[in-house]
């Protein structure tokens, strides 16, 4: 009985609920929060993956159409060189052969011839002849000082006022006053075509020329064309140390805020590719399976919770009642002083104690005399009055350790911890002479009893508390036969 209240005890203690409680909620969250982490991460790589991917087909894309642009920019070169006795301007066969490019690019890009002076001629079948001066742009400019292909900032195409994206090539044999061939390609197209193959709703392609000059982006924005970005994180701190990598973006100078960006500067020529997706739209899936095993896990705490509260309470309603049955069970209902299973309990304990310790220990043995009478005479009613009186009586004459036991009936014993016989001797004396001092009225008269008292000491060749029980037990039979009212020792 003692033991299960002990474990109960155990469990219905706050601290160890709280922990065994904060250990259950630690590992849970321990859990959530390692696979937000990982699965965070999964996301991002999928998220570079994706977009190097894209950074990929897109160079691939813009590389491919440099190349046949170049070829043909080569090719009326070579037209021009085998055929110098004859004027492009007006030549149908060179005006064929621009159409038939043109025809080939979905007429996205516009051929046209400039003089040494930057004079502009458009050989289509539309010409008027010569065209504004473009002496002073960028494209010529770097064309004259650059040799091969020269690509510009975005311009305005003479012809038809549309933005276009200049590529230049400087004539090594300049003929009929034509000293470079600038190929238009139209920048609205190129930026619909990067608007289809990028990450919607917040990802954005950007084709930048080496030095950071944006030529162009998708989705398309006016302000964006010919802005630098060469003082920006991007090429501070990326491109100085690699050509190409999957970096986090956040760089609010350059207008590109929380952005995954994958970019690659292609070696053949003086570009940059850079695609990017916003940084809440990628991490958008992994956000919402977050919030819903939050929301779990917390479908989870707060039932644990209550519950272990709810526990804790039930625990220590079940302790507080097993320790009310324990009181039962240690205390004598009619006089509250110890109950006999209790007394011999503890007496074996002290006995244990004290051979070890080798220390004192006394026991007395006390029996109303004539107790019978009290309860036939007068009823039971003042027999248990006579108790309780007795009870209260022997208690004053005890110290704090002693310990007063009712054995049966009218049967109590004394355990006096640490005390030799005689002192036993004494306490067992003021006894006696207290109880023959009671008076107990009653309708038929006052009752007035003594008590007989046995005495024993514990000795070394004690093996269990009925040794030395018996022997003072065999000590009160003595003060009974001696006529009541008396000591006699073991």
């Amino acid at each position: 009985m003692r033991e299960t209240i002990r474990h109960l005890e155990e469990w219905a203690n706050p601290r160890t609920v709280v922990v065994l409680t904060l250990l259950l909620l630690g590992a849970l969250w321990t859990v959530v929060i390692v696979s937000a982490v990982s699965a965070r991460q999964a996301s991002i790589i999928a998220t570079g993956e994706r977009l190097q991917r894209m950074t990929h087909a897109v160079e691939e894309q813009t590389r491919h159409q440099l190349r046949l642009l170049d070829i043909f920019l080569m090719s009326c070169e070579s037209w021009l060189s085998a055929n110098s006795s004859r004027n492009p301007r007006s030549d149908p066969a060179f005006r064929r052969l621009i159409e038939g490019f043109r025809s080939r690019t979905g007429e996205s890009i516009d051929i046209l011839l400039l003089t040494a002076n930057g004079e502009v001629s458009d050989v289509r079948s539309k010409a008027k002849g010569r065209l504004a001066s473009l002496a002073d742009s960028e494209h010529f400019r770097g064309a004259l000082a650059n040799p091969g292909l020269f690509i510009g900032s975005p311009e305005r195409d003479p012809s038809t006022g549309h933005l276009g994206l200049p590529v230049a090539l400087s004539l090594q044999n300049p003929a009929h006053g034509i000293q470079m061939l600038v190929a238009l390609i139209d920048l609205p197209r190129l930026t619909r075509a990067y608007d289809e193959q990028r990450q919607k709703p917040g990802g954005a392609i950007t084709l930048l020329r080496r030095d950071g000059t944006i030529l162009a982006r998708a989705p398309d924005d006016q302000q964006l064309p010919s802005r630098s970005l060469a003082d920006g994180e991007l090429f501070r701190k990326h491109l100085a140390t690699q050509s190409q990598a999957f970096v986090l973006f956040d760089d609010k100078a350059d207008g590109l805020a929380r952005e995954f960006i994958s970019f690659s500067s292609m070696p053949d020529y003086p570009l940059l590719i850079m695609v990017s997706e916003n940084y809440d739209d990628a991490l958008a899936a992994w956000l919402r399976q977050t919030v819903w095993i939050v929301l779990l896990a917390l479908g989870v705490t707060v039932p644990l919770t209550v519950i272990a509260y709810r526990s804790l309470c039930l625990l220590q309603a079940l302790a507080s009642q097993n320790a009310q049955l324990q009181q039962l069970v240690d205390t004598d209902r009619l006089t509250g002083v110890s109950s006999r299973q209790h007394f011999v309990e503890t007496l074996q304990q002290e006995l244990e104690l004290a051979q070890r310790q080798q220390s004192p220990l006394a026991v007395l043995l006390l029996d109303i005399d004539f107790f019978k009478r009290i309860n036939d005479g007068y009823g039971h009613a003042v027999g248990d009055q006579a108790l309780v009186t007795f009870a209260t009586v022997a208690k004053r004459c005890l110290r704090g350790r002693d310990l007063l036991g009712r054995l049966g009936g009218g049967e109590f014993s004394i355990l006096l911890p640490e005390t030799e016989v005689k002192q036993a001797v004494r306490i067992a004396e003021r006894v006696r002479l207290e109880v023959a001092a009671i008076s107990i009225p009653t309708e038929n008269g006052t009752v007035q009893f003594t008590v007989s008292v046995g005495a024993g000491a514990a000795c070394a060749t004690d093996r269990s508390t009925d040794d030395l029980l018996k022997r003072t037990a065999q000590a009160l039979h003595n003060a009974k036969a001696g006529g009541h009212d008396r000591i006699a020792l073991a």
